[in-house]
């Protein structure tokens, strides 16, 4: 009676289970047990030949079944070659005894060969193992596959079973368990051992496009060849090997050199930038080439052959970290750049660095505005340039004769020269605002003039709005002022700016700004006296009228060095 009663009440608590969740697998399981497993047919079809195939199986999702051989099967003077799912033979062709899972219904059909067809033998290597035999020799027909076997009972002291190989060193291609291999050779697989340890290498194309070379998993201390450039490509570059980091800064590898792995490793392509020729007739086509890109990383190369005059042009581009080379022919050859009309000949803007060399740009006498000026792009002056001749007049902005650096980056290096530009009020030379950097590493700045009916300020460079000038090498010399005030022949720096003339470590061996008297002093004109070699307006007004030459040091976030 008692287990009658616990009967029922089980019945009663499964069946309210199942009103609440809707499900009665519970009821189910505790009455019937756990349900069946889905069960699939595999099939067996003569494809066209006499006699009867083999039986059809029927057996759970996930099962194994080994093809059968042919029963009594015939087809005329033809052969048995084994089963394929495709009638034609246009899927793969599996010998008797092949391994197949079973996940759905399949028919295989029948596969009869001409008895002319060849044979193949897959013979199978222990490959140094210590204990065991390597499975049997399977001879089956031109394009059958067979299913790679396991190791059976072959073992190798200290080391693990990884599949078969084509080649006895494991450089070849590799074979798993149950892989299916196509026969269209006699060939030999080899065991493959390897360390219970193993290390892998990969590698990244480094954004090139394509595909990555595929990664090596091998025992520490192999040594490999490293790939070459097949199948990656990157416009505008050249391989140059793997390199340890993806900046190109770590060890570099030449592809198809000897590698040994000795730790898990991701190799990088290393890729050089090759200077593309935009194309077009003239200077301003090519630039206009530019303008239109959207490639990343691009060093685009224009050679100046003959002086030219175009107008105010807009150095842009809707790429990614664009370079451009403007250069003439050779050092002996400079050629010139000349602004035809108003505005700034070059003005240079996010995402664009240009780099002059040998190449001058020259202004007129009346203009109304700096000669180039940078955005947040960047300007190189390499050796043979020149910045000149320009005058930005009263009616013009006022900032910037020679260049207007605004937020961008400009770099003066040796045998660069910025000269005789003119402004009517701040910058004869240079003019630099909204965190605007200047690095000035040698070359010239001089016979720039600041002027103005009334106020004239930094004949040389004047340094506004959070902006900063580095000097560790150049000569600024000769500059103007004149005016009232007249400040800064040499360098005026405005409040929240910096001018640093100090090396990182150690002191700075190059790098003169003329202050006192002499012919390459900076000048206040309207009076004839010195100028100063550099005015600092903030805090307590102070000038710097002495020379500062290599060896000293100034900074105006600080007191070092004035006077």
């Amino acid at each position: 009676m008692k287990k009658q009663i616990f009967i029922l009440l089980i019945t009663v608590t499964a069946a309210f289970f199942c009103l609440i969740t809707a499900s009665c697998d519970l009821m189910a399981s505790l009455f019937h047990g756990p349900e069946p497993l889905p069960s699939y047919t595999v099939k067996y079809n003569g494809n066209g030949a006499s006699g009867t195939a083999p039986s059809a199986q029927t057996v759970e999702i996930g099962t194994v079944i080994n093809l059968p051989d042919k029963g009594s099967l015939t087809s005329g003077g033809n052969v048995f070659a084994g089963w394929s799912e495709s009638s034609t033979g246009t899927d793969a062709i599996y010998s008797i005894g092949s391994a197949v899972t079973v996940n759905k219904d399949m028919v295989f059909y029948a596969q009869w060969f001409d008895s002319s067809t060849p044979q193949y033998t897959v013979s199978f290597n222990a490959n140094g193992a210590s204990g065991g035999m390597p499975p049997a020799s399977q001879t089956v027909y031109n394009g059958i596959s067979i299913t790679v076997p396991g190791q059976g009972m072959l073992s190798y002291s200290g080391k693990i079973f990884a599949g078969w190989n084509t080649h006895a060193n494991g450089a070849g291609t590799n074979y798993t368990q149950g892989a299916a291999f196509k026969v269209t050779a006699n060939v030999t697989l080899y065991a493959k051992w390897q360390s219970p340890i193993q290390y892998t290498v990969s590698f990244n194309r480094n954004g090139a496009s394509g595909a990555n070379p595929s990664s090596v998993t091998v025992d520490p201390g192999t040594i490999i060849s490293l790939p070459g450039e097949e199948g990656m490509t990157y416009s505008g570059r050249l391989f140059k090997g793997w390199n340890t980091q993806s900046s190109g800064s770590g060890t570099n590898y030449e592809g198809g050199s000897s590698y040994t792995i000795n730790s898990n490793a991701v190799l990088y392509a290393h890729w050089e930038i090759i200077p593309v020729v935009p194309p077009g007739n003239t200077l301003v086509e090519q630039l206009a080439y530019v303008r239109n890109y959207t490639g990343n990383g691009t060093v685009f190369d224009i050679v100046v052959y003959n002086n030219v005059n175009i107008g105010a042009t807009s150095v842009t581009t809707m790429g990614i970290n664009i370079t451009v080379n403007i250069r003439s022919v050779s050092s002996e050859d400079v050629k010139t750049i000349q602004l035809d009309g108003q505005g700034h000949l070059f003005s240079i803007d996010t995402g664009i660095t240009m780099r002059l060399q040998d190449i001058v740009l020259r202004g007129h006498s009346n203009n109304n505005k700096a000669l180039v000026s940078i955005g947040n792009g960047k300007l190189i002056l390499n050796s043979g340039t020149k910045i000149t001749e320009n005058t930005n007049t009263i009616g013009g902005d006022g900032f910037g004769g020679g260049i207007r650096v605004i937020g961008g980056t400009l770099e003066i290096n040796d045998g660069a020269e910025i000269s005789k530009n003119t402004v009517r009020y701040k910058g004869g030379g240079i003019y630099i605002e909204n965190n605007g950097t200047v690095y000035i590493r040698g070359g010239i700045i001089t016979e720039n003039m600041a002027e103005g009916y009334s106020i004239g300020l930094g004949g040389g460079i004047f340094i506004n709005s959070n902006s900063t000038v580095s000097m560790s090498g150049g000569i600024i010399s000769k500059n103007k002022v004149s005016g009232s005030p007249r400040q800064g022949a040499g360098i005026y720096v405005e409040s929240g700016s910096s001018f640093l003339k100090r090396a990182a470590t150690g002191i700075i061996t190059s790098g003169i700004i003329y202050g006192s008297s002499g012919t390459e002093a900076n000048l206040i004109i309207s009076t004839g006296s010195d100028g100063n070699a550099i005015y600092r307006n903030f805090g307590t007004l102070k000038t710097r009228n002495t020379t500062l030459g290599p060896g000293d040091e100034i900074s105006t976030g600080n007191d070092v060095g004035w006077q």
